[in-house]
């Protein structure tokens, strides 16, 4: 499987996997697209490209604002470094000491439902950070991961009605 290929050289803080009712091709346009993110998951409370590469597309940049327990609002850089249509999706950011790495398997599992496994990881390989800030790092990830896939689900099903013109 494709995520096991990495899980040597990083450390896993969360995994999580639900299942949507919405078409593999809906739920993968939905959530490649990064300017969505800070509507499904906690602790992002804006996200703006960063350059005019569309999204999910290899090299797509962000500018992603979250909220850090402890220390208020950060920016972080975030890449594509990885997209597979409809099945991989795959970024980095630049947030030291947790070097974050993102990865989302999506795979269809009928007509109009498919499987979501939306996994962090920690990119920094120190001793230091693997026995002081990890653990806290897996405990804010894992409660984030578990609301986040709760409401993508729910953004996904049971879309807010735009608007109507006048």
């Amino acid at each position: 499987m494709f995520f096991e290929k990495l899980e040597i050289a990083l450390q896993l803080l969360t995994e999580q996997t639900t299942t949507i009712a919405r078409s593999v091709e809906a739920t993968y346009l939905y959530a490649t697209n990064l300017e969505h993110f800070a509507e499904w998951f906690p602790g992002v409370l804006f996200m703006e490209s960063a350059n005019t590469l569309g999204h999910a597309q290899r090299g797509k940049e962000y500018l992603e604002t979250v909220a850090v327990p402890l220390r208020g609002k950060r920016k972080i850089k975030i890449s594509v470094k990885d997209a597979q249509s409809n099945k991989v999706f795959v970024t980095e950011g630049e947030f030291p000491p947790l070097m974050p790495r993102m990865e989302m398997l999506f795979q269809a599992t009928g007509a109009g439902s498919c499987s979501v496994t939306w996994r962090m990881l920690s990119r920094n390989k120190s001793f230091l950070f693997k026995t002081t800030l990890l653990l806290l790092f897996k405990r804010v990830m894992r409660k984030r991961a578990a609301i986040g896939m709760k409401r993508l689900q729910q953004a996904l099903e049971n879309p807010v009605a735009e608007p109507a013109e006048t």
